[in-house]
């Protein structure tokens, strides 16, 4: 009810229904125009476009969801809000446009997904009820147990790391491939879980990170691997201070999987415009 009286005395855009429908307050615009069937018409000079009941009352809910968290969050409402006790469906419309810039770079959808999945009431879930974060948490734990486990092994030192896939062979390869696929892991999830934290806080949170997860764990894991045998360092040193082996190459690899795919991308494309001939 708190939101109710802010938004009605602050603003003074709409008046509220005395029901909820997903812990928002549905606003109760009035239209000028009644509509004849089952469609809402929005005209101008040169169009003319229905929008059916419902997608009319989903506008609404957005609208009245965007202005909520603007409110909450101190943001300023754009001058060009229309006001007033009725508005027709272009004034609504111009709100909605106008809401949507202001809250950026958030949106209704990352909003209502954080409101479901992330925030409880007025109180942030813990890390176990959120999904999303509780896979990538455990998973960055099992990558840790699984690097510190198999770096007790007297099969991996940097010894047999630098020599590779072509060089070692059976058991002791597979031992140290583990090692670096899972420092790789471990590098992926380092960076999945600061990206989830900045996006939980800005409020870009969506649905489809869920499933991007998983293609940047693939991704990182390759990158990784592909980096530390790529680079081959043997007892090599940057300024004399700090040793560089397939671990750390691995680490890198797998928090900035994406930049090296953005890389190795670039590159290809700069191959494939020197190879293609020119009109």
């Amino acid at each position: 009810m708190k939101f109710r009286s802010i938004a009605s005395s602050a603003i003074g855009i709409y008046t509220c229904h005395k029901y909820k429908t997903n812990d928002y307050f549905v606003p109760n615009y009035h239209i000028m125009a009644t509509p004849s069937t089952q469609s809402l018409t929005s005209k101008d000079s040169s169009t003319s476009t229905a929008i059916s009941s419902s997608n009319f009352n989903e506008i609404k809910d957005d609208l009245n969801i965007m202005l909520k968290y603007a409110i909450e969050n101190g943001i300023q409402i754009p001058n060009t809000f229309n006001t007033g006790e009725e508005l027709n469906i272009t004034d609504i419309i111009s709100n909605y446009n106008a809401l949507t810039v202001t809250i950026a770079p958030a949106s209704v959808q990352s909003i209502r997904f954080i409101n479901t999945q992330i925030i409880k009431g007025n109180q942030a879930r813990h890390w176990y009820q959120i999904p999303i974060f509780s896979k990538c948490l455990g998973i960055a734990i099992l990558s840790l147990i699984v690097l510190v486990s198999i770096s007790l092994s007297p099969d991996v030192n940097d010894e047999q790391l630098a020599a590779g896939l072509l060089t070692s062979s059976g058991w002791i390869l597979l031992y140290n491939l583990l090692f670096i696929l899972s420092a790789s892991l471990l590098g992926v999830m380092f960076f999945l879980l600061k990206t989830l934290s900045s996006k939980i806080k800005d409020y870009t949170l969506l649905p489809v990170d869920a499933i991007e997860i998983n293609a940047t764990v693939i991704i990182g894991l390759i990158s990784g691997f592909i980096i530390s045998e790529l680079f081959v360092f043997t007892n090599t040193t940057i300024s004399g201070s700090l040793e560089v082996n397939k671990m750390t190459m691995a680490l890198l690899g797998g928090f900035s999987s994406d930049a090296i795919f953005s890389t190795l991308q670039g590159i290809v494309n700069k191959i494939k415009s020197f190879l293609t001939p020119t009109s």
